[in-house]
């Protein structure tokens, strides 16, 4: 009986100490989540920077024609935005982050489904490792399958973070874990782009 009630014991500050984990890793995502989306609001450059792993960089997707495609880059500049006709939004209010289904963007209405800012850890959204085999498979970027599946793995520990302000600007961005820290890894500029 006294050895039952040792291993519930450990069972239970095990279970504990999990929990304590889960949440302290919960809180430094919505500190980096929050951190990116003001440091865009301020247009604090040298903030929104400490953001980005010297390592990974961050991969900008944007619209080209009918084509999604994406350009890696180092660092954000605000000055020289990336595609260069198109600025980074001004984004006119922040909100506090909820975890729940992202918002939805429609191209008949112009508009996203919801306002405010989200995040679903669940999601698993394979927008990056799709554009680059769309690419590749079109003839238009020599994309080698280790990239492909570079793409795959970054986007299988990534979480999707999209911010609709009440103007209906956006600001659509993947955060990922490297390390002990939350880093700013993916830019989606095309979600809300339906030219072609």
């Amino acid at each position: 009986m006294r050895r039952i009630g040792v291993l519930f014991f450990f069972s239970i500050l095990t279970l504990f100490a999990d929990c304590g984990q889960a949440m302290a890793r919960r809180q430094s995502f919505d500190e980096a989540a929050a951190g990116v989306v003001n440091a865009f609001r301020s247009r604090d450059q040298a903030r929104l920077n400490r953001f980005v792993n010297s390592e990974q960089g961050v991969i900008v997707m944007y619209r080209e024609g009918v084509y999604n495609v994406f350009k890696a880059v180092s660092r954000i500049d605000f000055a020289k935005p990336v595609p260069g006709y198109f600025p980074y939004p001004k984004l006119s209010s922040a909100a506090p982050l909820r975890y729940a289904p992202l918002p939805e963007y429609d191209c008949q209405r112009e508009a996203w489904s919801k306002t405010g800012l989200f995040c679903d850890p669940k999601h698993r959204d394979v927008l990056l490792s799709t554009t680059a085999i769309n690419l590749k498979r079109n003839g238009l970027k020599e994309i080698s399958q280790e990239t492909i599946d570079r793409f795959r793995a970054l986007e299988a520990k990534s979480v999707r973070v999209v911010l609709v302000d009440v103007n209906g600007n956006d600001l659509v961005f993947y955060l990922t874990r490297i390390g002990e820290r939350w880093y700013l890894t993916i830019l989606d500029r095309v979600s809300s782009d339906c030219g072609a």
